[in-house]
């Protein structure tokens, strides 16, 4: 099985893009997101590091020091360069550049100590979980499933939820005033997001005023 068709493995477009929160085929590659620049950087740091393998058309590359290695990966280190150096990238090289579940996984466990990307991220554990909570109530008096979930999730929880509550009283609210209320800025951790990946986030509960192609950025008085 090809790498482009295995579940185990993603590109560093896609995966960088479910880190931050994004959509892939929305992004405008000339103005990505401050989250997804991170997101990107990080997982190309830690290819070029060697902290975990990547693979191109199903070659894995980066194995070695070697010499016949350098003359085999010279071209890919150039893509290195320009990005670890300029900030710029190519999104079809990103896009079919692959990396691996496992190692992905454990080294944000135990090397960068960050939350695994959204798609692979407990996986395993889902079925364990759902069967928990259906022999445990989740209300109940221990609240031990509140620290099951991960700050940067309980965030994005209370940040729906705060600006499901925001929209019903006021309709009119367009993303980028959701975004700026004084009670979600004080609240809602809005300022964590940049513009974007807050629009996709609350999207689900937003108004169909806020919705709307063309919304004003400010609502009426």
């Amino acid at each position: 099985m090809h790498v482009e068709n295995n579940p185990d493995f993603k590109s560093i477009w896609q995966l960088a893009h479910d880190w931050a929160g994004e959509e892939s085929n929305q992004t405008d590659p000339a103005a990505i997101s401050s989250e997804l620049r991170l997101a990107i950087d990080r997982l190309i740091r830690a290819i070029g590091s060697k902290e975990i393998s990547a693979r191109w058309k199903g070659r894995r590359i980066f194995i070695d020091d070697s010499f016949l290695s350098f003359i085999f990966d010279f071209w890919h280190a150039i893509k290195f360069y320009r990005w670890l150096i300029h900030n710029k990238f190519s999104k079809d090289y990103l896009d079919n550049l692959y990396v691996k579940r496992n190692e992905v996984i454990t080294w944000c466990e135990k090397v960068a100590l960050l939350d695994a990307p959204s798609c692979w991220s407990h996986k395993k554990l889902a079925a364990t979980d759902q069967a928990k909570y259906e022999l445990v109530d989740p209300d109940d008096e221990n609240n031990s499933w509140y620290n099951k979930i991960s700050e940067r999730r309980r965030q994005r929880i209370v940040c729906i939820e705060l600006a499901k509550q925001l929209w019903e009283e006021n309709r009119d609210l367009s993303y980028e005033e959701m975004q700026n209320h004084p009670i979600m800025k004080q609240y809602g951790y809005s300022s964590t997001f940049s513009s974007k990946p807050f629009k996709n986030l609350v999207r689900i509960v937003a108004s169909e005023s806020a919705q709307m192609p063309g919304a004003p950025t400010k609502s009426k008085e």
